[in-house]
């Protein structure tokens, strides 16, 4: 017996309030996985702050429609479920489903999304390949630290050499003493 009409408005609500809120997601493929692997996946994005949710893909393709995102609907056949990240780290994201393509041989990533960019090519490495907040904010950091650095570094170069100018000179005193 199918859904009712209710039921499917409620999802499609849902759905739209997860996609409105989703700064990033990934379209993946599960048939095939036992439940105790899709436990584990679903363990392994909750870690990385990531919702995963099985949906039925006449409804999300119903939710996409007018979206920027709507060409991703092509990606819906099958198995399908969505791992959504609300926030903007989306590298934990990439870095969690390529953790998971690597362990589980049947977890399948079709598609992805970026804000309202469509990724194309290989997903999981582009997402994977994103730095994470803090990863973000220490290489910035080193970029900002740089200039700094080097500044010192030529301050300090002429005392350096000045020292050692000091240090050979008193060496060769001694010697000759």
């Amino acid at each position: 017996m199918g859904m009712s009409r209710q039921a499917k408005a409620e999802l499609v609500t849902e759905l739209t309030e997860r996609l409105d809120q989703a700064k990033s997601a990934l379209v993946v493929n599960f048939s095939g996985l036992d439940v105790a692997s899709v436990n584990e996946i679903r363990n392994t994005f909750r870690e990385a702050g990531v919702e995963y949710k099985v949906v039925k893909n006449t409804l999300i393709k119903r939710v996409l429609a007018g979206r920027a995102i709507e060409s991703i609907s092509a990606a819906f056949k099958g198995p399908t479920a969505v791992a959504f990240k609300n926030d903007d780290e989306c590298g934990k994201l990439g870095k969690a489903a390529k953790e998971l393509v690597e362990k589980f041989e049947k977890f399948e990533v079709k598609a992805g999304y970026i804000e309202d960019e469509v990724l194309a090519g290989d997903v999981v490495e582009t997402m994977a390949s994103l730095p994470t907040l803090d990863e973000a904010r220490a290489q910035l950091l080193g970029v900002i630290n740089a200039p700094a650095s080097k500044l010192l570094a030529q301050i300090n170069a002429p005392a350096s050499n000045l020292i050692g100018v000091i240090q050979a000179k008193k060496k060769k005193d001694e010697e000759a003493a």
